[in-house]
């Protein structure tokens, strides 16, 4: 009994060698398939992520300059706004023009 046992014994560690090697080097190729996948789907997520950064970063600018063009659209239109006033109060206005002698002032 003791050889069956034995000869059992040395075959079952012989199996588990085989099995140990195959899960080895199944292990290997998976590793080295996966960093693979791993590196050629990140440069994908890399430039998606670069186009979405350089898409916000160009709508905050852009925001940034239209605020800026509104506020000085409506800075012109008030100065535009007051100096027309100011040309059409001048004479026109029920003011008889200042005078010196024979010479007009304004």
């Amino acid at each position: 009994m003791a050889v069956t046992t034995a000869i059992s014994s040395l075959l079952t560690s012989i199996t588990e060698l085989i099995q140990s090697l195959i899960n080895g080097i199944y292990s290997i190729f998976h590793t080295i398939f996966s960093a693979f996948f791993g590196l050629f789907f990140g440069v994908f997520s890399f430039v998606g992520d670069l186009f979405k950064g350089v898409a916000n970063t160009l709508g905050g600018v852009g925001s940034f300059v239209a605020s800026n063009f509104l506020i000085i659209a409506l800075i012109s239109a008030a100065y535009y706004g007051y100096t027309r006033y100011t040309r059409t109060q001048g004479v026109s206005g029920g003011q008889k023009a200042a005078s010196v002698g024979r010479k007009k002032v304004n």
